[in-house]
């Protein structure tokens, strides 16, 4: 079974990255880490965050160990170009080239067998509550809740709180606006 990776727009010339993708092509997939590991420069770094994706996409979604995957193939395509300038004497410039690159690995390996689900499991950790216990717990939880309001001392935010609400249903209750209504904050 084949699983890619995709890396787009590379910073780096397709050019220079292609003598590396040649290297590691038809490599097992632990072996071509190894030789990208140990290579010098920027575009081994690249191919190998893009292999080390694809592998982890076989693992991920269709459980192939990793040990038996193999480079299928490669491909280093020419991205997006990037046109600079550098100024250069008598009102002259000189073009600069910034070239990307796309990468794709292809991996391969065989499936040995298809993936067990794991709902099974799962199912026999949820477990169901009827209406009443439901409504029985909530009202346990709000009684707990109201004892622990009324252990804990008032504070003089909490005054500020209740005095706030009072206010509040004033206001809501339909009082003359004028009355209640200040340009300016009181306190």
């Amino acid at each position: 079974m084949k699983v890619s990776a995709t890396q787009k727009h590379a910073r780096m010339s397709p050019r220079k990255l292609r003598p590396y993708a040649r290297m590691i092509q038809g490599m097992s997939a632990d072996r071509a880490q190894q030789q990208l590991a140990f290579a010098v420069g920027k575009a081994p770094v690249i191919i190998g965050d893009v292999l080390k994706s694809a592998i982890a996409n076989a693992t991920h979604n269709l459980q192939i160990p990793a040990s038996d995957l193999k480079v299928a193939s490669i491909l280093v395509n020419q991205g997006l170009v990037m046109k600079r300038f550098m100024p250069v004497s008598k009102g002259m410039a000189h073009p600069i080239l910034k070239r990307t690159a796309h990468v794709t690995v292809i991996v391969e390996g065989e499936v040995s067998e298809k993936p067990k689900k794991k709902t099974s499991s799962r199912a026999a950790e949820i477990s169901t509550v009827t209406a009443g216990e439901f409504v029985a717990l909530e009202e346990k939880e709000n009684k707990k809740q109201e004892q622990e309001l009324a252990e804990q001392p008032l504070t003089k935010h909490a005054t500020q709180d209740r005095a706030d609400e009072k206010k509040k249903s004033i206001n809501q209750a339909g009082s003359d606006a004028k009355k209640t209504h200040r340009r300016k904050s009181i306190g």
